[in-house]
């Protein structure tokens, strides 16, 4: 699976206006809703512009990033971060705490045997399509 990691612009950012991001996009929800990214080269149905945007105490943030010598920010408005994840490759985390992933025959034996008895198949279904669909 994929996930969006943040480039070294975004790492800059990060120090600069000492930030703490994640190394990669996380839904506010956690593990139960995971965003998996799809690579250029594959037809996925999530890219990188398809990350939400930032939100601060329920408020959809929609402004960039302050430049170095401009004035101070907007009072009524919050900064985007999450429009700077723009790399998209694999990640140390897999769907449902782990759960969910082909890496080791246990795991893959399971999931095989989810979509045998069609318990938690439609997930797994949902996940290998948003990565690589055709």
């Amino acid at each position: 699976m994929y996930v969006y990691v943040v480039s070294i612009t975004s790492v800059f950012l990060c120090r600069l206006y000492n930030l703490s991001l994640s190394v990669y996009y996380q839904p506010e929800e956690g593990e139960e809703d995971p965003f998996i990214c799809s690579a250029i080269r594959e037809n996925g149905m999530l890219r990188c512009h398809d990350v939400p945007p930032y939100s601060e105490g329920g408020a959809e943030c929609s402004l960039p990033a302050p430049s170095l010598g401009g004035e101070g920010g907007a009072r009524d408005g919050c900064v985007n971060w999450n429009q700077y994840y723009n790399v998209c490759r694999p990640g140390n985390v897999n769907p449902h705490k782990g759960a969910v992933n082909f890496d080791n025959i246990a795991y893959a034996w399971i999931a095989i045997f989810q979509v045998i008895t069609l318990e938690g198949w439609v997930d797994i279904m949902y996940y290998v399509m948003d990565a690589h669909s055709l």
